[in-house]
């Protein structure tokens, strides 16, 4: 008899995706100075384990912020890699936004001001549940 083990995650945060062609490091301090955070490079990045043989491993840069009053957690995750992306449905998206927060609040005021940003072409709000391998954003 074989058992089948299923995990179900809550996603329980938001998520913007944007769209830039700039490195990550210039982006994650512009995103700093317009939205008064102090995002920092984390010591370890997303790894992205592919099955099939023909493809690598993949690594993607993570930036994180916590809030003074801990309740909000910002991410600014890169969505290229050398050789595949972290979220393949969304590849006109070069960076995403997380944001986990325990209060609940509108992200218009956000995304204004990424938009402000010079040499950010777009930015708009990623409706996760759509996602097919929103899985790569559980860690």
């Amino acid at each position: 008899m074989k058992y089948l083990l299923e995990e179900t995650y809550e996603y329980d945060f938001d998520l913007l995706g944007i769209c830039c062609h700039e490195k990550d490091y210039r982006l994650c301090w512009a995103v700093n100075n317009k939205l008064n955070l102090s995002l920092e490079k984390s010591r370890s990045d997303i790894e992205v384990i592919f099955s099939k043989k023909t493809k690598k491993n993949a690594n993607f840069p993570v930036f994180k912020y916590k809030t003074e009053n801990k309740l909000t957690t910002y991410f600014l995750i890169g969505n290229k890699s050398e050789n595949s992306w972290l979220i393949p449905e969304k590849q006109h998206v070069d960076y995403f936004l997380m944001i986990k927060s325990s209060e609940k609040k509108s992200n218009k005021e956000l995304l204004k001001n990424l938009r402000e940003i010079p040499f950010v072409l777009t930015a708009h709000t990623v409706v996760v549940d759509q996602l097919r391998s929103k899985e790569h954003l559980i860690f």
